[in-house]
């Protein structure tokens, strides 16, 4: 592989830093995240990486989940089971 796509490959990877920025969340969330293989990663070397298509696949995954869940979960004004 050429070293422009090489680099090019590289800057689509991030780390759990990159990832806890991009997601808003603290860097323990992260992690636990990537633990739990909740969002795919790889080792380099020492460090873990996502890749951002990945990033957005949990992302399209979390928006489907909530939505479907706030569909099947309505909201009432005077709904005495939210208190």
């Amino acid at each position: 592989m050429p070293l422009y796509l090489q680099v090019e490959q590289t800057k689509r990877l991030l780390s759990a830093e990159d990832l806890a920025r991009e997601l808003g969340v603290g860097r323990t969330t992260a992690y636990s995240l990537l633990w739990s293989e909740t969002i795919p990663s790889m080792k380099v070397g020492r460090l873990r990486k996502v890749r951002r298509e990945d990033l957005e696949a949990y992302l399209q995954r979390s928006y489907v989940e909530t939505r479907d869940w706030i569909a099947e979960h309505p909201f009432t004004v005077g709904d005495s089971s939210q208190h």
